[in-house]
């Protein structure tokens, strides 16, 4: 099991807790004269806000990377049925409609019509929805697909037939736990260390880093423990260093 350190969230959670720690530090030792009070006080203070501030980031990243894993699963999946047989997209499609449906062909029967598919890399254009069209069938037309141009989309339309594209395929099949276990041709390359090195000191973490250990270096001249101050901010300095060096495009 590989630990992850997810350095912007410590960075962010340890500078809250920093600030609440000053803040409350000083200003209980300046208005009680106890420096004891004071430290008791800035300690619950950076705990709680500390707390409350990887609990606030977390969340938020954690929605967004919900939101990439689902955009990156979908440009997989628009990948993979583009590459597959078409046996295997029938079979698909008729689980995900459900057991009522039927392949008929090169489509699928459903309780209120039928299904087409047109799964490739470029957008369906007027041409493949006019072959819809002309399809003689009864009942509502349905077509799925990667993607669609905006004309054919308007055809679409005004001929009553529905359009789903990529990321409509990828919820019905989500909902119905029928994604694949392993996409086609899905690169199987590690990241190399460096890479990973490189994703952990994002640039973002310059500009943050800097002032942060530029703070603690001037705070260093009016403390009374200014060693602490001193390291912290060399710290933050050096991890603002190599972020900017390692992402210089």
């Amino acid at each position: 099991m590989k630990l992850r350190i997810n350095l912007p969230l410590a960075l962010d959670t340890l500078f809250a807790g920093l600030c609440a720690f000053l803040l409350f530090f000083t200003a209980v030792r300046y208005y009680t004269k106890s420096a004891m009070w004071g430290l008791v006080f800035g300690i619950a203070a950076a705990l709680l806000f500390g707390a409350l501030a990887f609990i606030y980031i977390s969340g938020k990243q954690s929605k967004n990377l919900l939101l990439s894993r689902d955009e990156n699963g979908k440009r997989l999946l628009a990948l993979h049925l583009s590459l597959s047989d078409e046996n295997y997209i029938k079979k698909l499609l008729k689980d995900m409609l459900g057991e009522s449906s039927e392949i008929r062909g090169r489509k699928i029967r459903t309780d209120d019509g039928f299904c087409f598919y047109d799964f490739k890399m470029r957008a369906l254009n007027e041409d493949d929805v006019a072959r819809v069209i002309k399809a003689r069938c009864g009942g509502k037309k349905r077509i799925y697909c990667c993607k669609i141009a905006p004309e054919a989309l308007s055809l679409a339309e005004h001929f009553g037939i529905d359009v789903v594209q990529i990321g409509g395929v990828y919820e019905a099949l989500k909902e119905k736990g029928l994604l694949p276990e392993k996409y086609a041709y899905e690169s199987e390359a590690k990241t190399g260390f460096f890479k990973r090195l490189k994703a952990a000191f994002s640039r973002k973490l310059c500009a943050p880093a800097f002032w942060s250990g530029a703070a603690l270096l001037f705070l260093s001249y009016f403390s009374f423990f200014p060693v602490y101050y001193i390291v912290s901010g060399s710290i933050l300095l050096i991890i603002s260093a190599v972020a900017l060096v390692l992402n210089r495009e």
